[in-house]
This record gives C-alpha cells, sequence and structure tokens, in this order.
C-alpha cells in the first residue's frame, strides 16, 4: 500500500505545482488558499488510493486518478481568474506532460529494476525526471500562460481546447495500460512519445497561431483607430475647406466693391484735386483684380491659396503648379483637402522653425492615365529624426507625425502610396493616389 501511496504522491505533486505556477499572478484566492487547495487536493487522492488498496481493489487505482480530474479541474478553475476554455486549454498540455513523464518512467522502472509501473522506483524517476525538465518545462508553461491569457476570443476558447483534448484522448485510449508487460517494450514508449510528441506539436502550432491572431487584432485595432482619425481629419478639412472657399469668395467680392468705391471718390475728388485722385489711382491698381487659380478644384484651390497667402506673410518663397480635376469620381474633396493641407501646413511649419537660409515651398500635381501625382519640395532646418522608417513629429516628441500618416492613409485607402525623404535641408514629399 505505502509503496503505491508514494508513486502516487511523486507522480501527481510536479503537476499540480506547473498548473498553478504560471498563474500566480492571476490567483482569485492568493497564494495561501492555493497552497491548501493543492494539498487538500493530493491528501484526498492519496486517501482515496489507500482506500481502494484497503479494501482489496488496487485495480482501481487508475479509476481513482481519473475520479480526480473533475476534483482537480473544479479547484483549478476556483483558484485561477481566467475564463473555463482557457483554464481547459492549459489543463490538457499539464495532463499530456503528466503521461510523457509516467510513460518514461514506467519504462525506465521496468529496464533498470524490474520494477512495476505503480512501484516505488517508477515514482521516484518519476519525480527525478520531472525535477530535471522543471526549468524548461515551467517556460514553457509560462509562455503558454501569457499566449492564453493575452487573447481575448471568448468564441475560439470555448472550442479550441477540444482539440488537444481529443488528441490526448486517444493517447490515454491506445497506450493508456500500464500492464507491466508491457511498459518495458521499446513499442510502448515509442507509442507513448510519439503520440504525445504529436499534441506537444498541436499545441506549438495553436500557440503560434494563437499569437498571429493577436497581432492581427493589434494591427487591425491600429487600422480601425487610424480610419477614425482619419475620418475625424477629413471632416475638419472640409469645414475648413468650405470656410476658406467661403472666405476667398468674401474677400473677392469686397475687393471688388472696394475697387468701386475707390472709383466713386476719385471722381468725386474733382479735376482740381490731382494729388487726391492719382493716389486713389495708385490705390486701385495695388488692389488685386481676382483671387489666384492654382488649379480647377475650388477646394483645393481654396486651401493652397489660404497657405500661399501664409507664405507671403511668413516670407516663404512658394510656388505652385497643379492639374486637379474639378470633379473626381472615386477620391472626393475631403481626401484631397487632407493630403494638400497636411503637406502645405507640414511645410509652413517646417520652414517656420528655420533660423536662416532660404525658406521655399514648390508643390506640383500632374494627372496621367487616371492616377494623381503630388509632390512637394520644401526647405527645413535638416533635423528629421525616423523611427521603423516613419518620421516622428516635432510637436509630440517620439509619437509618428499624424499628418503624414493620414496622407499615406488617404493614398493607401485609393490605390496609391506615398514617400517623403529628407535630403540635406529639403525635405521631399511625393503622393499618389487612383482617381
Amino acid at each position: 500500500m505505502m509503496e503505491t501511496i508514494v508513486y502516487t504522491f511523486c507522480a501527481y505533486l510536479p503537476i499540480h505545482l506547473l498548473a498553478y505556477l504560471p498563474f500566480v499572478d492571476l490567483l482569485r484566492f492568493g497564494k495561501r488558499w492555493m497552497v491548501t487547495t493543492v494539498a487538500g487536493n493530493i491528501l484526498l487522492h492519496l486517501l482515496g488510493v489507500a482506500w481502494v488498496i484497503h479494501i482489496g481493489r488496487p485495480d482501481l487505482v487508475m479509476v481513482m486518478g481519473f475520479a480526480m480530474v473533475p476534483v482537480s479541474l473544479a479547484l483549478y478553475f476556483l483558484n485561477i481568474r481566467l475564463s473555463l476554455g482557457k483554464l481547459l486549454f492549459t489543463y490538457v498540455l499539464l495532463v499530456n506532460y503528466q503521461n510523457i513523464a509516467l510513460g518514461i518512467a514506467a519504462f525506465l522502472a521496468a529496464r533498470l529494476f524490474h520494477a512495476g509501473p505503480r512501484s516505488l522506483e517508477s515514482g521516484v524517476l518519476c519525480l527525478a525526471l520531472c525535477a530535471l525538465a522543471c526549468l524548461p518545462m515551467y517556460r514553457l508553461f509560462r509562455y503558454a500562460a501569457q499566449q492564453v491569457y493575452r487573447i481575448d476570443a471568448p468564441k475560439l476558447w470555448r472550442v479550441i481546447w477540444l482539440l488537444p483534448a481529443v488528441t490526448s484522448g486517444i493517447v490515454t485510449v491506445f497506450t493508456g495500460s500500464l500492464q507491466e508487460e508491457l511498459v518495458g517494450s521499446w513499442q510502448f514508449l515509442l507509442a507513448r512519445t510519439s503520440l504525445l510528441l504529436c499534441v506537444v506539436l498541436v499545441y506549438w502550432v495553436l500557440l503560434n497561431a494563437l499569437d498571429g491572431i493577436k497581432k492581427q487584432a493589434v494591427l487591425q485595432e491600429q487600422l480601425n483607430f487610424e480610419t477614425h482619425l482619419l475620418e475625424l481629419q477629413m471632416e475638419e478639412e472640409e469645414k475648413r475647406s468650405l470656410l476658406l472657399m467661403e472666405t476667398a469668395e468674401q474677400t473677392r467680392q469686397m475687393r471688388h466693391d472696394l475697387r468701386h468705391h475707390l472709383t466713386a471718390i476719385q471722381a468725386m475728388a474733382g479735376e482740381e484735386n490731382s494729388k487726391l485722385r492719382d493716389y486713389i489711382a495708385t490705390l486701385i491698381l495695388d488692389i488685386p483684380t481676382a483671387v489666384r487659380d492654382y488649379c480647377e478644384n475650388p477646394t483645393v484651390n481654396a486651401v493652397v491659396s489660404h497657405y500661399a497667402a501664409r507664405c507671403r506673410q511668413e516670407g516663404i518663397a512658394f510656388t505652385a503648379r497643379l492639374t486637379v480635376p474639378a470633379q473626381n469620381e472615386n477620391l472626393d474633396d475631403r481626401a484631397l483637402c487632407v493630403v494638400f493641407a497636411n503637406l502645405l501646413e507640414n511645410g509652413v511649419e517646417a520652414c517656420g522653425r528655420m533660423t536662416g537660409g532660404e525658406k521655399f515651398i514648390q508643390i506640383n500635381s500632374s494627372l496621367e492615365y487616371g492616377v494623381l501625382t503630388i509632390t512637394m519640395d520644401n526647405s527645413f532646418d535638416g533635423q528629421a529624426r525616423q523611427e521603423n522608417g516613419k518620421f516622428l513629429s516635432s510637436k509630440r516628441a517620439g509619437a509618428p507625425g499624424v499628418g503624414l500618416s493620414s496622407i499615406r492613409a488617404v493614398a493607401k485607402a485609393h490605390q496609391g502610396d506615398a514617400r517623403f525623404e529628407a535630403k540635406g535641408t529639403t525635405f521631399l514629399s511625393s503622393v499618389y493616389c487612383r482617381l
């Protein structure tokens, strides 16, 4: 009796430790309660084994082990704050590892000591094997645990544990019998290790798949955020472009009216006040006849006119040669505003940070075969920081530039792309989109 009890203790203690150690940060009631429940679980198992041997039924020792599975699972679920599916996934992995350790220990005990599969030698060998492999196995289970509780996919966890569980069940059915005439054979060792290594391979594939799912979810979340940010910016740019167009129209009307008022005043001045008439004539000539049209698209024209005026105010040499159709089937004015406004805003700000040298902005666009190409060169102070191939914002330290990200997002959404490059004190931007 004592030999079987010692074997049971040696065989099941490592598994209980491995089951809980990766989840010490997720314990529901603390470490003391966990130790108490694990000790109680093992004690109950040992008492059950002692009882079946006492009543003369040693053949029920394995049945007692199966009967303790739901008890162990219930305590496992009680102690750890994870969903049922996640805990089942890790628990089946533990069962598979235990089956490998028990099988190898039984084989070695039969070969080396001619001892039975549930002998003292088999138990000590199982404990020694678990001790030798404790560090790499702990790292494996820790990695598995981290992958498990990082990924929140309830529907996935409800069913994914079935795959290794079914494989483990097949292993148990075909190699679960620990009869003395079987465990010492090479066929037993090969069957047990091969099938269970297949289970380990299944777990490796699943964990890598889960890692891929996690990365994909992160990328999707980032994409959703960038899309939402782009939508917000497009809405703001639309409001801004409408305001710029309205302001440009009002300015045009005011200049028109002002010219008429000055002409009327000039007429009232009469021939006798030649100096006043000459001064008014000079004022009339100084008033621009109209706001310059940079392209056919009124929205883009309003945006470019706004930044051209800012360039004149800040002493920045500005040139523009633009071809932008008034109407575009697949590229709306909001998207065009995001591209042109962000390019020009970044250019004006970059010139504004310069303390010397020539300040300039040169923007051009062309349309060929349904592809709109926009290029812009602007001067800057030569201080450009990059991380992972992306230019960092000069306003938000360590963060990618929102404007450049928005431009790239618009381009990619319209079967295009954007490229940005710094050469000396000139920043080069190029964008292409399909109209």
